[in-house]
């Protein structure tokens, strides 16, 4: 690699961003797309009367699109509504309204559009080049295809179009970042990973420290108040299962405590807490940030407040320990996948834990040589073929509680890099490898299609719900 050039990696603003949950793949993506192709529908100019649009949704998206809320999130898009727009309103709702004229209006002209019938979800024709392709497809009054796009949601929110999805499939694409190459560059210059990432930020994508350091700000104060809605709301998360929220009971009775359980410290057990908080709140639809996922949207959050409650750490050393995170999340996406439906729930909780771990590690002053990739590779180590199995298609069985032990393993992670001598035996790029390998040979039904798993084993009462106690 050339000694001046810029090792590229994605942006900080697209591996953490604001979202609406429950998932980044299967609601995020999937609205991204809806909004993309809406922009193509305005631009066109010749529409003609009496066209139609369908949406057929393949794969992963097929088989656990309805409890991801995936035809919603569709809807929201083609209506012209990004995450910021749904987070303070109902998507039930303008699918009602959208089904009630029977017409997705633009701004000039409007087509035929009846998401009941025309979001078709296709679980038997194969999903390519992605497990989680969309095509958006307008026909004309005689039935004709006029305008057909395809989109894959690979992972955290981010789409492509058309064959360019192959290349997160297979990982056929050739991309020179590494974690040993950050590493050997941040030595060479004596560089934090904080100096690194905001360079990154300027050379690769044209943002300036301000505009950056305005974006974790927002993203911190985010990630705080989905934890304290977290907290302070009970009741019956949506869906067949109905599955209580428990965080602001178990907070309750943990400070009723004082230390906690006597097999736990209170730091872990609080950060389990935190960590649930959001994955409730993700599972009840609500505003969280993705990191990577939503589905792990609990892990670098829940981390981040521990370590802030209990260090007294500032807000900008939790912003640069966001771009530490930010850095172990790029290396994820380059190298591997963090989407559930391609390696399963490894790229989720196991990148997540592995962003917090980094994160945790700096703020406790570990370097970036022998201590912050460490801390990276043990937390994702111990997470290497991690199934995808969303029990009903709903990311809380087993999701909710995989934050709480992601966060754990985070802090855990953390503890022993700081406490190591020497170098790893594995580094972090290896991990990253065999995580992309083994998500490739895991079968489709461990990899969020709820044909497998604890998906499969739960059984569904006569009224198509399952004994909670027994499934959680």
């Amino acid at each position: 690699m050339n000694e001046t050039a810029p090792i590229p990696l994605p942006s900080v603003f697209d591996i953490l961003k604001p979202a609406v949950g429950p998932s980044s793949s299967h609601t995020l993506g999937p609205m991204r797309a809806g909004l993309q192709f809406r922009r193509r529908l305005e631009h066109r100019t010749d529409p003609q009367p009496g066209e139609r649009l369908t949406v057929t949704l393949y794969g992963s998206l097929a088989h656990t699109g309805r409890g991801h809320l995936t035809d919603l999130a569709v809807v929201a898009g083609l209506s012209g509504l990004g995450p910021e727009d749904v987070a303070a309103m109902s998507m039930q709702s303008i699918v009602e309204e959208v089904s009630a004229s029977g017409v997705l209006l633009l701004p000039s002209y409007g087509v035929v559009f009846q998401p009941e019938r025309d979001i078709v979800f296709d679980t038997q024709t194969p999903s390519s080049p992605h497990p989680n392709t969309l095509r958006f497809s307008l026909r004309d009054h005689e039935g004709r295809v006029t305008l057909s796009t395809v989109f894959s949601s690979i992972g955290g929110g981010a789409i492509v179009e058309g064959a360019a999805a192959q290349t997160a499939s297979d990982g056929s694409g050739e991309n020179p970042a590494s974690a040993r190459a950050i590493v050997d560059r941040c030595e060479r210059r004596d560089q934090s990973l904080v100096d690194f990432a905001l360079e990154l930020e300027s050379e690769v994508h044209g943002h300036a420290p301000d505009r950056v350091h305005a974006h974790l700000r927002g993203i911190w104060d985010l990630m705080r108040r989905s934890i304290d809605r977290g907290l302070s709301t009970r009741g019956v998360l949506p869906g067949v299962l109905r599955v209580e929220r428990r965080a602001a009971d178990m907070l309750a009775r943990l400070e009723a405590s004082g230390e906690g359980p006597r097999l736990a410290a209170s730091d872990p057990t609080r950060a389990s807490i935190y960590a649930i908080a959001v994955a409730e709140e993700n599972a009840d639809g609500g505003a969280v940030v993705t990191a990577p996922t939503c589905g792990s949207a609990g892990v670098l959050p829940a981390c981040l407040r521990v370590l802030q409650e209990t260090l007294h750490l500032s807000e900008t050393q939790i912003c640069d320990a966001l771009l530490v995170a930010e850095v172990i999340g790029g290396l994820a996406i380059s190298k591997a996948s963090i989407a559930g439906a391609l390696v399963g729930c490894q790229g989720e909780i196991g990148v997540a834990s592995a962003m917090a771990a980094a994160a945790a590690c700096h703020l406790l002053g570990g370097s970036v040589v022998d201590q912050i990739d460490r801390a990276a590779e043990t937390a994702l180590e111990h997470y290497l073929g991690l199934t995808c199995d969303p029990v009903a298609g709903l990311v809380q069985i087993p999701c909710i509680e995989r934050n709480a032990a992601g966060a754990v393993s985070a802090l855990n992670a953390a503890n022993l890099a700081m406490l190591s001598g020497g170098r790893d035996r594995v580094s972090f790029d290896a991990t990253l490898e065999v995580m992309h390998q083994t998500g490739l040979d895991l079968r489709s039904r461990y990899k969020e299609t709820s044909l497998g798993g604890l998906a499969a084993i739960v059984d569904l009462d006569r009224d198509g719900i399952p004994d909670v106690d027994d499934a959680s």
